[in-house]
C-alpha cells in the first residue's frame, strides 16, 4: 500500500532522504521513515516497509535523481530488519569463478 497525500505530507523534512532546505515539499525525495515519524504520521508498519523498498528500487533507476548508494545506506540505518536485502546484487562477479587452463 502506498503512502496517502495526507500521510506524506505529515512526515517531518528528516523522514525524507533529499530534502534541500528551501525546497517546496513537492520537490522532496524518497520517504524512509522511522518508527517514531510513521507512527505520528499515521503510517502502518507495513506500509513502512513498503515505503523502504519503494524508496530502494526508485533510486535504482536511471531517470531519478539521487545516488542508490545513499538511499541505501539511510534505509539500512532506518530499517534493522531490511538490512539484510538491503544490500547490493553481488551477479556474476561475486562468485565463484571457475578456473580454465
Amino acid at each position: 500500500m502506498a503512502l496517502s497525500t495526507a500521510q506524506r505530507n505529515r512526515l517531518p523534512r528528516s523522514a525524507f532522504v533529499y530534502a534541500p532546505k528551501g525546497s517546496p515539499r513537492s520537490s522532496w525525495r524518497y520517504p524512509v521513515p522511522t518508527r517514531a515519524q510513521a507512527r505520528a504520521a499515521g503510517i502502518s508498519e507495513r506500509t513502512r516497509a513498503a515505503t523502504h523498498r519503494a524508496a530502494l528500487s526508485y533510486s535504482a533507476r536511471r531517470t531519478t535523481m539521487g545516488t542508490p548508494g545513499r538511499v541505501r545506506s539511510v534505509v539500512a540505518r532506518r530499517h534493522a530488519g531490511a538490512v539484510a536485502s538491503v544490500g547490493r546484487s553481488r551477479g556474476a562477479r561475486g562468485t565463484a569463478r571457475s578456473r580454465s587452463r
